[in-house]
């Protein structure tokens, strides 16, 4: 367990970022029966952070409030300045006896990253907003449960204003950080080039001489359903039933339900592999929307991610069948015109066979100071000292 300190900025919010959190409102929602305005907004927002943005579409969201993890009570967070929407803020909320757990929507369980997003200029001023809001409607006490919070979330910024009061309210607790290797396409539409070139080709070489090989994009929503059954498939039989990401009930109701929406969005890449005819892999990635009115960070600006992948271990013998799908939908995102291909979380060899570089997200608590909290805090600090023991010896 990692206990590195996180960065964060704890001088005084600046003038302009006090004005606008006094002038912005909250509105806590129980559903995702949006305005049409608020709808645009959102999406706007969305495109402004793909990689973080993708995690917190209305398509996701679906699936985490049809199926909300460790029955926790699904919300959001609407952040208004004269009714136009300037954040948004998914929440996990579960009652305790003495105290609250909040967390961030899908944080820690199944979205790689997860975020407030806020229009340009109000980072700040959310991230402060929504801390008041926290102490304001939890009195008895909470217990904040930050999962995969991007490093550069404005979040701990708002904390470390507060933790460095004279006499704080909160009190910090890191827990994890983990590495998110990314991909810059440069130029734009560029293709980055392998450290194993040779390995990669040679590889290709022989799957030509095993099959007819046919990569396919699918658009067809029967096409994505039938191709995740054969992704779970193929993770089952690398990992055992104990241990594939999509064993459980609940992962497979939230995909199958989100997969149509985020086809129906734009959001969906899932690429299949065919070998004779016959699937040998499957890629199952998200992306910024093809809208050609869709207004980005960056003009002409498009992001791709890899959430899993999973392909024919017996079928393929001594080829490396998992880089090569890995290959083709870089490929993919390239002749698309992607400026940046996400791997997502995890720091696995076969991400770093491209000349990556890493983004960072972090685990931490953050406690209020009510007696609940405090007790909660004390608790997880002896189950980790015990657990340190326990290693160390």
């Amino acid at each position: 367990m990692s206990t590195a300190p996180i960065v964060t900025t704890t001088t005084a919010a600046p003038r302009t970022d006090a004005r606008r959190r006094t002038g912005l409102t909250i509105e806590h929602r129980g559903d995702l029966s949006w305005t049409t305005d608020d709808v645009l907004a959102f999406e706007t927002l969305i495109e402004a952070r793909p990689h973080v943005g993708v995690f917190l579409t209305r398509a996701w969201l679906s699936g985490l409030f049809a199926e909300p993890p460790d029955r926790c009570q699904p919300s959001v967070l609407l952040l208004r300045e004269a009714g136009v929407l300037r954040g948004v803020v998914p929440l996990a909320i579960r009652p305790r006896i003495t105290h609250t757990r909040v967390s961030l929507l899908g944080g820690g369980t199944g979205s790689d990253r997860v975020d407030l997003l806020t229009a340009r200029g109000y980072e700040g001023a959310c991230a402060d907003r929504v801390i008041e809001w926290l102490e304001s409607e939890f009195p008895r006490g909470f217990v904040l449960e930050l999962r995969d919070v991007p490093g550069d979330s404005s979040l701990w910024g708002a904390i470390g204003r507060v933790t460095a009061e004279r006499r704080p309210r909160l009190v910090l607790a890191p827990r994890e950080v983990y590495a998110l290797p990314y991909l810059p396409l440069q130029p734009p539409g560029g293709a980055p080039v392998p450290t194993d070139v040779e390995s990669l080709e040679r590889h290709q070489r022989w799957l030509e001489r095993k099959c007819r090989l046919r990569i396919e994009m699918l658009t067809d929503a029967d096409d994505v359903r039938q191709s995740f059954g054969v992704l779970a498939g193929l993770l089952r039989a690398r990992w055992g039933s104990e241990h594939s990401v999509l064993e459980s009930s609940r992962a497979q109701r939230f995909h199958l339900r989100v997969l149509p929406l985020l086809l129906r969005e734009g959001r969906l890449r899932m690429v299949r592999l065919l070998g004779d005819m016959r699937p040998i892999a499957v890629f199952y990635g998200l992306a910024s929307r093809n809208d050609v009115g869709v207004q980005r960070a960056t003009p002409g600006s498009r992001w791709w991610g890899y959430y899993l992948a999973g392909y024919d271990r017996e079928w393929a013998g001594r080829i490396h069948l998992g880089r090569l799908a890995l290959a083709a939908a870089i490929d993919l995102a390239v002749k698309e015109g992607a400026t940046d291909f996400d791997f997502l979380k995890g720091p696995e060899r076969v991400k770093y066979l491209w000349p990556v570089r890493e983004r960072v997200t972090v685990d931490a608590d953050v406690y209020s100071r009510a007696l609940g909290p405090r007790l909660t805090r004390a608790t997880r600090a002896a189950r980790t000292a015990v657990a340190a023991l326990v290693r160390s010896t």
